[in-house]
């Protein structure tokens, strides 16, 4: 009777971990070497695809905001300078503005473009995110699909550079996460870009 308590025991126990592997549950062990790669720094695992974060389901936030709509952490006022986030900081080398409407990318924008591609081709374990982000005109629906056109429209010009797809991830915000907090026109501009977060 004993062995037969011990064989089902020792069954259950096979069928359980055979279950967690089928359906993708992590067991301890793979936890400890996600938590390692991560300390490494490195987010994608080769071959992995490239891919956009439906709306709201984006990994955690780069920045805070207050629930005016004004960044917490303090933003630039004037393209070119760097952008501040809570600990976080997005510089000036690494943000492209777009005109109204618009995922085309401007002549001026594609040396840092090219500069960023140069650095992810020179190194292939760095992962970078396209955060595409709007203006706050438009309807909600309409300018996340916008930031994620602009977020690729980037992508595409820095994999014709020779990065590789599995380098860049694409997530767009849309105007949830504005730079500027104002009304006018020269807040608008500073909030169509594209960050290039690595």
């Amino acid at each position: 009777m004993k062995y037969l308590i011990r064989t089902l025991i020792a069954a259950a126990s096979l069928a359980l971990l055979a279950s967690c592997a089928s359906t993708g549950e992590s067991t301890d062990e793979d936890q400890t070497q996600q938590d390692a790669t991560a300390q490494q720094g490195i987010t994608a695992q080769p071959g992995e695809d490239a891919y956009s974060y439906a709306y709201g389901q984006a990994p955690g936030s780069y920045d805070t905001y207050d629930a005016s709509g004004g960044q917490a952490g303090g933003r630039s006022s004037r393209p070119g300078q760097a952008v501040a986030g809570a600990g976080n900081a997005v510089s000036a080398d690494r943000i492209v503005y777009f005109d109204f409407d618009s995922a085309e990318i401007r002549p001026e924008s594609r040396t840092i473009i090219e500069s960023n591609a140069r650095t992810l081709a020179g190194n292939r374990r760095i992962v970078t995110q396209l955060e595409g982000h709007t203006d706050e005109r438009g309807s909600r629906e309409y300018n996340i699909a916008l930031g994620e056109r602009r977020a690729n429209g980037v992508r595409q010009v820095m994999i014709a550079m020779g990065v590789s797809p599995q380098q860049i991830r694409v997530v767009s915000y849309g105007e949830e996460r504005p730079a500027a907090g104002g009304q006018d026109e020269q807040s608008y501009a500073l909030n169509r870009r594209v960050e290039i977060v690595y």
